[in-house]
């Protein structure tokens, strides 16, 4: 990006499973006067670099960088490259950080807080950009929430000083989320109605899921759905209408599913069963 491109800027909000907006962004020129938000901004440096003015002194951040400011705290932004600079941007609500941390540290009164405005965490940084991209393009709820929850959470641990504190085992309630997710395997169950079945938090239940049955509710689903996919298959019906009844978003999907975990594509799958030639 030259310092004559041309400036965009992509907004959309992810209301469905939080008080999130989120923006794509790449400027060149560009120079923000004094501001403050009243959310939480936490953006992710994807090209370039960016330098900005917070609590009396001057930040840069580049690639692999997460630039972080606690809501209301006055700040510029300008470029600090040639090229200008392009980020993932997050705007979390107060109470949704909140309400994450007090389910983190177990602390109902917790205010998560960024000590520091710049962090060089490129493994986070890479991170929050692919979740920038699952909220904008996926439509699958449990997928998305669950992305969201554990981002987040990585945030609050590493960049707010947030201690994750040991739950009391509850079985019943993760056992009673696993009889949801198989009895509507097709269904795009969230996150939120899950926890609220289990009488959990979505933080503890992803916690409490993972510790009970070795994986995590979403990744438990889907390897529920290959499962069902392999009687499907095996009985005759074609891939796209097993991908089809078992809430897969298409029969690609489904064949980067069954293959992830088979080792196949479908159609060999049913081959490989002398159902076709």
């Amino acid at each position: 990006m030259s310092p004559q491109a041309s400036d965009r800027s992509d907004f959309f909000r992810a209301d469905d499973i939080g008080a999130l907006e989120c923006l794509d962004a790449s400027y060149a020129q560009r120079v923000f006067p004094p501001h403050f938000h009243e959310e939480y901004v936490v953006n992710a440096l994807t090209l370039g670099a960016q330098s900005y003015h917070h609590r009396g002194g001057t930040h840069r951040a580049g690639v692999g960088a997460l630039v972080l400011i606690n809501p209301g705290e006055v700040h510029t932004g300008e470029t600090a490259d040639a090229r200008g600079w392009a980020y993932r941007g997050f705007y979390p609500s107060a109470d949704f950080l909140q309400r994450l941390a007090a389910d983190i540290s177990g602390d109902a009164h917790a205010r998560p807080y960024f000590r520091d405005t710049v962090a060089l965490d490129a493994p986070l940084a890479a991170g929050m950009d692919q979740l920038h991209r699952l909220l904008r393009d996926s439509q699958d709820r449990l997928l998305r929430e669950s992305a969201l929850q554990r981002m987040f959470g990585a945030v609050l641990q590493r960049h707010m000083q947030v201690r994750d504190q040991t739950q009391a085992a509850a079985p019943r309630a993760v056992e009673l989320a696993r009889q949801m997710l198989a009895d509507a395997i097709s269904d795009n169950l969230s996150l939120q109605a899950l926890a609220a079945a289990a009488q959990l938090s979505p933080w503890q239940l992803c916690r409490q899921f993972r510790q009970h049955f070795g994986l995590p509710p979403v990744a438990w689903r889907n390897q529920l759905r290959v499962n069902r996919a392999r009687q499907l298959l095996a009985q005759g019906q074609t891939p796209g209408a097993v991908a089809l009844s078992l809430g897969f978003a298409d029969q690609a999907h489904l064949t980067r599913a069954f293959r992830h975990t088979v080792g196949l594509a479908p159609a060999a799958y049913q081959r490989a069963l002398g159902l076709r030639r």
